[in-house]
């Protein structure tokens, strides 16, 4: 095909951008073809090229492909390309999916037991809660060995390596957090701010008011990651459960009235605000001593 376009129309690695929208795993092998021929790749978010053609009627394969096109042309300027280490966060990404996916079928078959197992035949009930405890103890397994091959290939490279430790030093953040951050940021390079972070999460809020009689309650954006969110979430219930700082703050907040929803929010993008200093400073983070708080 290249040559085709070279023959036909002079296209060279010099003047072409390749622009695709993030399709999952359908584009994972056509980004690496293009990386490994070293072309110039941008993977354009949907909502940018849906937003910049307004108002449009009927779709198909060829007609998105011209829409892509036409965006690319139009905002080359602001094109994003992907890097040598795209490769190899692709591949932490897939690691991270699959054991997404063994967790939710672990999910599954736990929810049978618990309840959906009770409400078939009697005769059938142990038969059922057998074969899910077996399906339970083999993802048990499987979890384990795409846990370990999570670690190994971060632990391969060095700067992966760094930032991972640094990101298990701060408060309520674990494998699975630190792990997913690094894919989602490309190993913090993607996002030039915290803030910039907390908006890919869905944690920072947004003001919502127009002229002097419309004044909304700030609230966050429903686009977001949301396993990242989840992640954070789960992080920051974790963090207030325990003594600390966090959960002095949080009780603050609580006894003046504010929602708990609210703080929990604000402890979610406290706890993002730390691994992003953390990894930018390039030192663990080291907890206030008590004292000093009350202080």
């Amino acid at each position: 095909m290249l040559k085709r376009w070279h023959k036909q129309f002079g296209v060279t690695k010099a003047n072409a951008l390749f622009c695709l929208e993030p399709t999952g795993h359908y584009g994972y092998l056509l980004v690496e073809e293009l990386m490994r021929a070293g072309l110039p790749t941008w993977l354009a978010h949907p909502l940018d090229i849906k937003h910049s053609i307004g108002s449009t009627r009927g779709k198909n394969d060829r007609i998105d492909a011209q829409r892509i096109a036409d965006y690319a042309r139009r905002h080359h300027d602001k094109a994003r390309l992907l890097g040598p280490g795209s490769l190899r966060m692709n591949k932490l990404k897939q690691l991270l999916t699959c054991r997404r996916q063994l967790v939710t079928d672990k999910r599954r078959h736990q929810v049978r037991i618990k309840d959906l197992n009770r409400h078939v035949d009697r005769s059938l009930r142990a038969l059922f809660d057998r074969l899910s405890q077996e399906r339970i103890e083999q993802i048990d397994t499987q979890l384990e060995k795409i846990e370990a091959a999570i670690v190994d290939h971060i632990h391969a490279d060095p700067r992966l390596r760094e930032q991972y430790v640094l990101l298990l030093s701060v408060d309520g953040v674990g494998p699975v957090l630190a792990a997913h951050l690094l894919a989602c940021t490309e190993g913090f390079t993607r996002f030039a701010t915290a803030r910039r972070l907390a908006c890919q999460a869905g944690v920072a809020p947004y003001e919502h008011s127009s002229g002097s009689s419309i004044h909304g309650r700030t609230r966050v954006s429903p686009q977001a990651d949301r396993v990242l969110k989840t992640l954070l979430h789960m992080a920051a219930l974790g963090v207030i459960a325990r003594a600390g700082e966090l959960q002095d703050y949080y009780k603050r907040k609580r006894a003046e009235g504010k929602a708990p929803m609210l703080v929990i929010n604000a402890v979610r993008c406290k706890i993002l605000h730390r691994l992003f200093a953390v990894v930018q400073r390039g030192t663990p983070f080291v907890r206030t001593p008590l004292a000093q708080v009350i202080e």
